[in-house]
């Protein structure tokens, strides 16, 4: 039987990179970095994110609690978010609010007016012109939030490929090593079947494997020193004997 293809995760270091990108000083840069995090540290797929109306926002013991309804196979599930994601996605809907956005879908469309385009066909552009009316409020088209999280990994030097569901494995993983328990990240995931997350569980035995190939062999031959090394063996045999005596002193304090 052919193994499975581990999900692919990002680093800390590359959520980090990934969620600096958006400029949440203005209102499409806020939106786009509330729906990152909303994937990132809430685990929702790119539909349930383009799905989401505000009613399926609440406050439950100070914090935000998303209920998605009729997910995958149909399966309703409570998300809870983290205080800092709760912060940043109420921001967004404070700046939603003064866009005179009412209550629909959460990361919407905010552009108004007309956008006038040439119609696209195999042979190129025709001379036809289409009109779109921009209207704020509609929710945002799946391929575009795809095009979205791929330019902006792009840009945060990211090298390998990232799509909305690589957020929503980076979630599921990196709560199962906090918790290191499937059963809470099952839920967290909304899987019907606990097999289905024990996939997350073999990333991090990739973990720990690489882990124990970094603890030294004590029986390996020693390594070659290296030019760092033999540049600073020199410079400390060329420091005066009382130098190198309050060195020695300095070094046996310090451990």
């Amino acid at each position: 039987m052919a193994s499975r293809r581990l999900p692919r995760v990002l680093t800390d270091d590359e959520l980090y990179a990934l969620l600096r990108q958006p400029n949440v000083q203005t209102p499409v840069g806020l939106r786009n970095k509330a729906m990152l995090k909303a994937m990132a540290y809430g685990g929702l797929r790119i539909s349930e994110v383009v799905g989401l109306r505000t009613k399926d926002l609440r406050r439950e013991d100070g914090r935000l609690v998303v209920d998605v309804r009729d997910g995958k196979g149909g399966v309703d599930r409570t998300v809870p978010l983290p205080d800092h994601t709760t912060e940043t996605v109420e921001t967004w809907l404070a700046r939603r609010g003064e866009l005179g956005i009412g209550n629909g879908y959460v990361f919407c469309t905010i552009s108004r007016g007309r956008n006038v385009h040439p119609v696209a066909t195999r042979k190129g552009f025709s001379e036809v012109l289409t009109v779109t009316e921009l209207t704020p409020g509609r929710p945002l088209n799946p391929s575009y939030v795809r095009a979205l999280v791929s330019r902006l990994a792009a840009r945060a030097g990211i090298e390998k490929r990232v799509s909305p569901h690589v957020l929503r494995h980076t979630a599921a993983t990196r709560m199962l090593r906090a918790v290191g328990d499937v059963r809470p990240v099952q839920e967290f995931l909304g899987h019907a079947n606990v097999s289905t997350t024990q996939i997350y569980t073999e990333v991090l035995v990739e973990d720990v494997a690489q882990a124990v190939d970094a603890v030294p062999d004590v029986e390996a031959e020693p390594e070659e020193p290296s030019q760092a090394d033999d540049l600073a063996a020199q410079v400390l045999a060329a420091l005066p004997p009382e130098v190198r005596e309050a060195l020695a002193r300095h070094l046996e304090e310090k451990t």
